[in-house]
């Protein structure tokens, strides 16, 4: 009896620490869309001299990973995260924890207080001897029902005097992608939690587009990456692989690759949009003239490029420019990002308020789109992917291009498209696809009023409605 009643305070302390995790948890979707590295690049990056000093030194500090627009930081910033534990002798037994901001995956993803749940659940959940820092702040979040930025803050903080030797990798990506109302008062945490060391040291990599440090009244990050400057390697890279998909004379293959090479000025997003184009530019046959002239007649900047693909799409038949506003507005403005089997099913629902509608499951399977992996990609060209099952933007700025001020949402042209009206129009859908439920609610054949319904009416509606997908949005 002693020896089970001795035993009753540790399940219970684990029983508690469980579910302070719990309470924390985060599903972040943003890191793995994240493209990883082309074979053999990114490799400089261990031995590169800032990050050395930062690294190897015995107190805790930041590092920024800076870079202009599509240069790679996300990708970098992912490999660190992938590779850290095997490349880093120091880093062996270390916690690793992260947080991806993602201004295209909504609200919850450019959110502050998430970004440190997420960082403390990793912490908590690879390491259990940090729970006394959380327990008194968990008890409090018990009373308030949720855990309150003072408390996150706190339990973070209190990590630098922790009793005993550990090492803490804080990995935070795109940073200028978070709310802007509060970063600064992040930014000055992630400095405070660095501006001393004891047994516990913690090393923060950042990765960020330049934004106005100075504005946020924080300290200057000594140690800091600028990828353009660095990743010319990698490019060169990832265009020789793709140009030797393509049987070219060496003397033209190098005049080629040299001027990619050249155009790119270290946006490594613009070398990948340039091959998709150039891919689908020999689908039906080509001369090395040819390939020169069309690589002569691309735009040499990121936001040109854009322009001119969007242009590709405006040529399209009626019928696919339509198709492609319908999906486009699905990305852009719908509250969370959506699986390709929801856009598939909202589609297939008119989104006009003066189209009568009459929900039956025949008209429905009669509009679905057959073949509805080709048809985004033909529709929306090179802006977007599928990625994880997620239709998304290929990248961060082909997202910015369109909502831009002077972008397709704004100005007059084949895809324009308001917020208020896609809003109304994303509205008009859900109410419809509700709409065409419930009036299948009621299983062929079967009592009409659900007063009668015994358990196979229930289980047989629920196996219908686990085939409408987008009814979970």
């Amino acid at each position: 009896m002693k020896e089970i009643v001795d035993g009753v305070p540790c399940i219970e302390y684990d029983k508690e620490r469980q579910e302070c995790l719990n309470s924390l948890r985060y599903h972040g979707t943003r890191y793995d869309k994240i493209s990883t590295e082309h074979d053999g690049t990114l490799t400089w990056l261990w031995g590169h001299d800032q990050y050395r000093e930062w690294s190897s030194s015995s107190h805790s500090d930041l590092i920024l990973i800076e870079g202009k627009p599509g240069s790679g930081k996300s990708t970098v910033t992912k490999y660190f995260k992938d590779n850290l534990l095997k490349r880093e002798q120091l880093a062996k037994q270390a916690i690793v924890a992260s947080f991806f901001y993602s201004y295209r995956d909504g609200e919850l993803h450019t959110n502050h207080d998430n970004m440190v749940r997420s960082i403390l659940y990793d912490v908590l959940h690879q390491n259990e001897t940090f729970f006394f820092h959380f327990q008194s702040h968990y008890r409090k979040t018990l009373l308030h029902g949720a855990w309150r930025y003072d408390s996150l803050k706190q339990v973070l903080l209190s990590f630098r005097t922790h009793p005993a030797e550990e090492r803490l990798y804080l990995i935070v990506d795109a940073i200028d992608e978070s709310d802007e109302n509060r970063r600064d008062v992040i930014i000055r945490l992630l400095h405070e939690l660095c501006a001393t060391t004891g047994l516990c040291v913690v090393k923060v990599f950042l990765a960020s587009r330049p934004i106005a440090w100075e504005r946020h009244k924080t300290p200057q990050i000594k140690n800091i990456i600028t990828m353009q400057d660095e990743n010319g390697q990698d490019i060169l890279k990832f265009t020789e692989s793709f140009l030797g998909k393509f049987k070219l004379s060496p003397e033209f293959y190098n005049k080629l690759k040299d001027d990619i090479i050249q155009n790119a000025e270290g946006v490594f997003i613009w070398v990948r949009l340039v091959e998709e184009e150039l891919l689908k530019y020999v689908r039906t046959g080509y001369s090395n003239d040819e390939i020169e002239q069309f690589l002569e007649s691309l735009p040499k900047d990121l936001d040109g490029l854009y322009k001119r693909m969007l242009g590709k799409l405006e040529e399209n038949e009626v019928r696919d420019i339509q198709l492609g506003i319908r999906i486009f507005r699905l990305i852009l403005f719908a509250k969370r990002p959506l699986r390709i089997q929801e856009i598939h099913h909202a589609i297939a629902i008119p989104d006009t308020i003066d189209t009568e509608y009459s929900p039956s499951d025949e008209s429905f399977k009669n509009a679905l789109m057959n073949n509805i992996h080709r048809r985004i990609i033909h529709c929306g060209g090179n802006f977007l992917e599928i990625k994880e099952d997620i239709v998304q933007f290929t990248h961060q700025t082909a997202f910015t291009f369109f909502t831009q001020l002077d972008g397709p949402v704004a100005r007059p042209g084949a895809f324009n498209m308001s917020k208020d009206d896609s809003l109304l129009r994303i509205s008009i859908t859900c109410i419809r696809y509700l709409m065409l439920c419930v009036a299948r609610s009621t299983p062929e054949d079967e009592p009409p009023n659900t007063e009668f319904w015994d358990l196979a009416h229930y289980e047989q509606y629920v196996e219908y409605l686990n085939g409408r997908p987008f009814i979970n949005y």
